[in-house]
């Protein structure tokens, strides 16, 4: 068999009216034949729930979007024929032990189940998390293949979320692109653990009776053999198919040539990956879908070579990837941060000098391959810094650590007494040494960065290669949630075009965020600064930093305190830079929106504008 060739099951294997996606078996009335009742027929049977559409039909019964009431939470309420466990007692039965695994299962990157039981009418029902965007099978669809960046992040997802199901002893049996999902702010997550089964204590695997379950190009060649028993590799076999139609948007079947011979901007990493991930043979599969993980999160994928940004997030886990001699790890996610070495100072709120010199060269970690969301690099300034995966764009794939915060008044007053710059604080806000400093330029902000490095460039704080800078708009949007964005396009085309904010989905914002409240309520101000009904805060102007809830990777006031200057221009005239995220001015809803955009002239002074710094290695020239 030749490097680039490998052998995939033959259709033929497979009975293909033993999927469990045909109809369900005949009743005594004859074929069978049910009409899901209209969102307002079911409306009267489910009184705690607002069912507003039919979201789709299919062998387990019907789909809908509905409003859990007591909650105010949307949900995807799925449902049974009336009657069915009399009927067919195991088809119901799989129905309830999809909704109990799925409740089980308590991972981010698994659809989450909030309620169980029975209508009014005698229908079982479960009403799980309503996951508002794509599944991977459409993306492939409608882009032909997926970017190896995306598919590799997707790839690691679904193997961390099949690890926490395996741990439970859980075996999915139907992994495939149509059954994971990613949201709008592109997470993913796993979904339809309707064939799953658990492992009884004490055996290995599960045997299987009578048909074969799965879909017949993502099922393992062991899933075909009477009496075998079934474990968590399976799963792995039907990823290592998956993964293979996201990179070259074709199936793998018969004899057929890894991905690199299809596409060749593929990382020949991922042949080696799809190889062993398919293997008939399952003892030369990947034993865990933690190793398939690591491996994965191993391979530098290319993203520079391809264009568009499908919304694909990155995984926040806890294990590091594994990286191979002479191959650069493409790392995923807050915990693609993870943590490969520590020192003690990481954990240290103001560090000295030679403290953070000593840490830094503790057991030959650098702060870009250390530093995580639970232990962040801190600089020389008492600056935290934790690593933010940036999908798409140039630094795709690389690591860059983002300030926790917005830059202090401290940090920029310690530049300016150095570097003998005057800083023009014409608005005189009040302000203490942790609140964050405004009334900087774009011009300051970049030569506040150039010092620091120098500063710690000379100190061996930092290598020759690294650099503090300001973020690129893209950059600042993998921060704010927003990957899914296009990073080739200019920040004017891509500003307020989603209802989504730093926090959520949720208005009025939650406590802590510093934006235009009640607290605003009486004071002069220009006719634009809308206040935001029943909300407030206790700083009417900025606050100190890090008061806000944190994101989902570790940073503070993304949706408010003070705008922040970005690197980039803001359209192509290259007159004025970005500023990204709210600001203690910002009351209406449109300008607290994580894809809003201001701009001004890079010499501009605002009251309501700050920066933040972020941290990366320069390429080699």
């Amino acid at each position: 068999m030749g490097d680039n060739m490998r052998d995939a099951m033959s259709d033929e294997i497979y009975p293909q009216d033993s999927s469990p996606d045909s109809p369900p078996p005949r009743t005594t009335g004859g074929n069978w034949r049910w009409e899901p009742p209209s969102p307002e027929e079911l409306q009267k049977l489910m009184p705690g729930y607002t069912i507003e559409k039919l979201l789709g039909r299919g062998g387990m019964g019907a789909v809908y979007r509905g409003i859990q009431m007591n909650l105010d939470r949307p949900v995807a309420i799925k449902i049974l024929p009336p009657g069915v466990e009399k009927e067919d007692s195991s088809f119901a039965e799989r129905f309830k032990n999809e909704a109990k695994l799925m409740a089980k299962l308590n991972h981010p990157a698994v659809v989450s189940v909030h309620d169980f039981g029975a209508t009014q009418g005698g229908q079982l029902y479960f009403a799980m998390e309503y996951v508002d965007g794509s599944d991977v099978s459409q993306m492939i669809a409608a882009q032909g293949k997926l970017p190896p960046d995306h598919a590799l992040a997707i790839t690691a997802h679904v193997c961390d979320a099949l690890a926490a199901a395996h741990e439970l002893g859980i075996v999915h049996r139907d992994i495939k692109p149509a059954n994971v999902l990613i949201n709008m702010k592109g997470q993913v997550k796993v979904a339809d653990f309707g064939l799953a089964k658990v492992e009884e204590p004490g055996q290995h695997g599960f045997t299987k009776t009578g048909y074969a379950m799965g879909t017949p190009d993502f099922v393992a060649p062991e899933a075909l053999m009477l009496g075998m028993a079934i474990d968590g590799r399976a799963d792995i076999y039907a990823v290592g198919v998956m993964l293979y139609q996201m990179l070259t948007g074709k199936i793998p079947r018969g004899r057929f040539e890894l991905p690199s011979g299809v596409v060749p901007q593929v990382d020949k990493g991922f042949d080696a990956i799809v190889d062993k991930a398919m293997q008939a043979d399952r003892e030369k599969r990947y034993s865990t879908a933690l190793e398939m993980k690591r491996e994965v999160e191993a391979v530098a994928a290319p993203a520079k070579a391809w264009s568009g940004d499908a919304p694909v997030a990155t995984p926040d886990h806890r294990l590091a990837p594994a990286a191979t001699k002479g191959r650069k790890p493409l790392l995923l996610g807050t915990a693609a941060a993870v943590i490969l070495g520590t020192g003690a100072f990481f954990l240290m709120d103001e560090p000295t000098e030679a403290e953070s010199k000593a840490g830094a060269t503790t057991a030959g970690a650098s702060p870009l391959t250390a530093a995580s969301k639970d232990a962040p690099f801190v600089n020389s300034l008492g600056m935290k810094f934790v690593p933010v995966p940036i999908i798409g764009g140039p630094t795709g794939g690389k690591r860059v650590l983002f300030s926790i915060w917005e830059t202090r008044v401290k940090d920029y007053e310690a530049f300016a007494a150095s570097s003998k710059r005057q800083w023009d604080r014409s608005h005189e806000l009040p302000q203490g040494a942790e609140y964050p400093a405004i009334d900087v330029s774009w011009h300051d902000a970049v030569a506040f960065c150039e010092w620091l490095t120098a500063k710690e460039q000379k100190a061996g704080l930092i290598g020759s290669q690294a650099r503090y800078r300001l973020p690129s708009d893209h950059e600042w949007s993998c921060a704010a949630g927003n990957e899914y964005e296009d990073a080739a396009q200019l920040p004017s085309e891509k500003t307020i075009k989603r209802p989504i904010y730093p926090w959520g989905v949720a208005w009025p914002p939650p406590e802590g965020e510093n934006l235009r409240g009640e607290e605003n309520a009486g004071q002069k101000a220009p006719s634009w600064l809308e206040i935001i009904p029943a909300y407030r805060d206790p700083y009417p102007l900025t606050a100190p930093v890090g008061l806000s809830k944190p994101s989902e990777h570790g940073l503070f006031d993304l949706g408010g305190n003070a705008g922040e200057w970005c690197a980039d221009w803001y359209d192509a005239s290259q007159k004025e830079r970005v500023a990204r995220g709210g600001s203690f001015n910002a009351g209406k809803r449109l300008l607290c929106q994580s894809d809003y955009r201001t701009h001004f002239a890079p010499e501009t002074h605002a009251s309501s504008s700050g920066f933040r710094v972020v941290l990366d290695e320069a390429e080699a020239r």
